[in-house]
């Protein structure tokens, strides 16, 4: 005890004698944490002629005031306040004891990952160019945003009908400027304990469509009897009617932004890709085709499945996939299992579409790094033409191809070429090739090698993590055992993909 207090006074007796002989403006800034303090931070940069300086910066722990004081000389600065959980700062305030321009008052942030405070201290003239979501009416508005990254996402809300009841739901509905009346709308659906956001982040299928242009919806999934975002693809264990919800937004949608409704897809990952089978099952009249990456069929839907008209089925899975088996799943025959083998399903699927000839290929293995390899099966010449493909992933696991795990396809491009032939266009597209070593990984913390955003997601798609960086800067990252996928991104369309372990 004797020694922390005599570390203490040590402490008070250096930061007086600092601040008793600074030349320049003094300032105590005071953070006040209320809820979650562990989630909420700040770092305080000075803007110089070609980067930003970090001059002090403050992590919360506990509930509590603290104190930082600093000697600023005249110049530009701001603050990035950070909040590891996306909801804002829950109560916590961060005020000056001297009025700064640009800064009085006391700063919050209200929602979201980060916000800026730009200030000015002196009188000289300042320009910051601090890049986010400039939209406040977006759900990732960026307070503080000087300039708008192209990142700004609006949450749209439907009513859904069931009886005489409705039902509110929210979604993301996506555009590109290129896009022409009757295009093709495609459904992007989350996995378990995913949300829509982390699927347009992601997928790719935002930047395919300003490609090809297509319209893309990413709705979201509601929470099931544990608070877990989920897809009720006839599954026992929830009574949310995520059928009506589709159908009707599939339907609205297409009445309201002009797309053709004999070109509806739907596709997704995981839960999300169960839930796909289930339209096919239950509604082939509003999605005339659909993909799954590393989903299955449910087992209620598999014995009972009678699809009104064929639909063109394309799966891509991973043979090492230990969270939903490419060899099927005997077991919980009333939810996730009760199904057959990825091939079973799928050639299942072609005797329905009255396919008449099968084939199967081995891919390029054109990266030779991600221990797996790619065979593609095709049935093909069924009815009007429509096919049902498998492209297994030999070795591959419970991933979204293209953006981890097995990189000789891309699950959004994959799908895409698959439908589009259907719809009478002949697609022809790739990835673009704009991928660049923006941030090193070391297993415990990332650093960023040029200025540049991050965003970590968990591989169901919910963001756990949000924030630029600037070249050089390094941040702890503390995960739960399990895999992540981190994606940097620059202002002119330069990105990274990693998958990242951490314990």
């Amino acid at each position: 005890m004797f020694l922390r207090h005599a570390l203490a006074i040590a402490g008070l007796f250096f930061a007086l004698s600092t601040f008793a002989q600074c030349e320049y403006t003094e300032v105590n800034f005071t953070t006040t944490t209320a809820l979650y303090p562990w989630e909420t931070g700040w770092e305080l940069y000075q803007v110089g002629e070609n980067e930003a300086t970090l001059i002090v910066s403050f992590q919360g722990s506990i509930e509590g005031t603290f104190s930082t004081q600093t000697c600023l000389e005249d110049g530009c600065y701001y603050f990035l306040a950070t909040d590891s959980w996306g909801d804002g700062w829950n109560g916590t305030t961060l005020t000056a004891d001297v009025d700064l321009d640009g800064f009085e008052g006391a700063f919050t942030i209200d929602e979201g990952f980060f916000a800026y405070l730009p200030f000015t201290i002196g009188d000289v003239a300042c320009t910051f160019e601090l890049g986010g979501c400039t939209n406040p009416e977006a759900i990732n508005y960026v307070e503080g945003a000087t300039y708008d990254d192209g990142t700004c996402t609006e949450i749209e809300t439907f009513n859904y009908q069931v009886g005489n009841t409705e039902y509110p739901r929210t979604y993301l509905y996506y555009s590109p400027a290129n896009m022409q009346p009757g295009a093709p709308l495609i459904f992007v659906l989350h996995g378990y304990t995913g949300d829509a956001l982390g699927m347009l982040s992601f997928s790719g299928f935002k930047e395919l469509a300003d490609e090809e242009g297509f319209g893309v919806v990413f709705p979201q999934g509601s929470p099931d009897g544990g608070g877990t975002n989920h897809w009720n693809a006839n599954f026992n264990f929830s009574n949310v009617n995520d059928h009506a919800f589709l159908t009707q937004l599939a339907s609205y949608i297409q009445q309201t932004h002009g797309h053709d409704p004999a070109c509806t897809y739907s596709c997704g990952y995981s839960n999300g890709g169960y839930m796909s089978y289930s339209l096919a099952c239950s509604n082939a009249q509003t999605f005339r085709g659909i993909g799954s990456v590393g989903g299955q069929i449910g087992g209620n839907d598999w014995s009972t499945c009678n699809p009104s008209q064929p639909v063109p089925v394309v799966h891509l899975h991973g043979t090492a996939d230990n969270t939903v088996s490419y060899y099927g799943n005997p077991n919980d025959a009333g939810n996730w299992g009760g199904n057959p083998g990825v091939e079973t399903v799928v050639a299942t699927w072609a005797e329905w579409n009255n396919c008449t000839e099968v084939t199967e290929e081995a891919l390029p293995n054109i990266n030779m790094n991600d221990n797996s390899t790619v065979d593609l099966i095709t049935h093909s010449g069924g009815d009007d033409g429509y096919e049902a493909r498998v492209y297994r992933v030999n070795g591959g696991g419970h991933d979204w191809f293209g953006t981890w795990g097995n990189m000789d396809i891309t699950s959004a491009v994959e799908m895409w070429n698959f439908w589009s032939q259907f719809c009478g266009t002949t697609a022809s597209v790739s990835a673009p090739d704009l991928q660049k070593e923006l941030v090193q990984w070391n297993g415990d913390r990332f650093t960023a090698l040029e200025n540049c955003r991050i965003r970590l997601f968990e591989t169901s798609g919910k963001v756990v993590l949000d924030r630029p960086m600037q070249a050089g800067q390094s941040i702890d990252f503390q995960g739960c055992g399990q895999v992540y996928l981190m994606g940097a991104h620059q202002q002119g369309g330069a990105f990274q993909q990693l998958k990242v372990w951490s314990e």
